[in-house]
């Protein structure tokens, strides 16, 4: 919720009234409550307003009579960003009434003003992956890294989108990154990373398929793919041996 401050000047209007608490947050009493309604009958676009009132039918889940005022805000205020911008608002209303098209159009914008929104930047990746927009999906992971390149979630997204628009170099970027960030299925990961060093005829892909085995001894991909990194015959123990089944 965003706060008010007392008898101050907010957004070019001065608002005094009796009984406001004067400690910074929306006054709640029936005597404020009516003074706030007298008070913004003649300032209907006043962003203070119009933020108390978004803010009490947000708090109540009121969506539908909540996306009129959140409109009206994000056309008046475009600019507003940050943690209690009213993009993100209107964007969670849109989420809320199952309007996911003007939820995207909503976030994509304010992704656009705000570098510091990955939950913005998360939820298009979501959106964009669902509907195959991969040109999304890969804008909103690279500002999602720019934020914190510590957390695997944008290389995940990075490396399903090298393997739809079959990017070799993207994807293994995404999977060396994934590896140095204690992976719940290692084995797969340094697979993964393996076979796209080895599309590109990069010799690292037998470090990495040995990894993969070390973490899963019988996983029958990263067999197969040693075989081909190392050549047929520069592997004859593993060549005549029956491939155990994938576990």
């Amino acid at each position: 919720m965003v706060a008010f401050i007392a008898g101050g000047l907010v957004g070019g209007e001065f608002f005094e009234g009796e009984g406001f608490d004067g400690v910074g947050f929306w006054a709640v009493g029936e005597a404020e409550e009516e003074a706030w309604n007298v008070w913004g009958k003649s300032r209907p676009t006043n962003f203070w307003f119009l933020m108390r009132q978004a803010d009490k039918l947000v708090d109540e889940k009121k969506w539908s009579e909540a996306k009129p005022v959140l409109t009206k805000l994000v056309e008046l205020y475009p600019g507003f960003v940050g943690p209690d911008s009213t993009c993100r608002m209107l964007a969670a209303t849109y989420r809320n009434l199952g309007e996911t098209n003007k939820e995207r159009d909503v976030l994509t914008r304010f992704a656009k003003e705000d570098d510091e929104a990955p939950d913005a930047y998360q939820r298009l990746m979501e959106l964009g992956t669902a509907n195959a927009d991969w040109k999304i999906v890969g804008e909103n992971a690279k500002r999602f890294l720019a934020v914190n390149p510590l957390v695997p979630l944008s290389y995940r997204y990075l490396a399903k989108l090298s393997e739809v628009k079959r990017d070799a170099k993207t994807g293994i970027m995404a999977y060396r990154a994934l590896a140095q960030l204690d992976p719940p299925d290692p084995a797969e990961t340094h697979y993964q990373l393996a076979r796209l060093l080895h599309e590109e005829g990069n010799s690292e892909a037998r470090r990495e398929v040995v990894i993969a085995l070390e973490e899963a001894p019988s996983y029958r991909k990263a067999l197969q793919l040693l075989l081909e990194v190392a050549g047929d015959d520069s592997v004859p123990s593993i060549k005549t041996q029956a491939l155990p089944k994938t576990p």
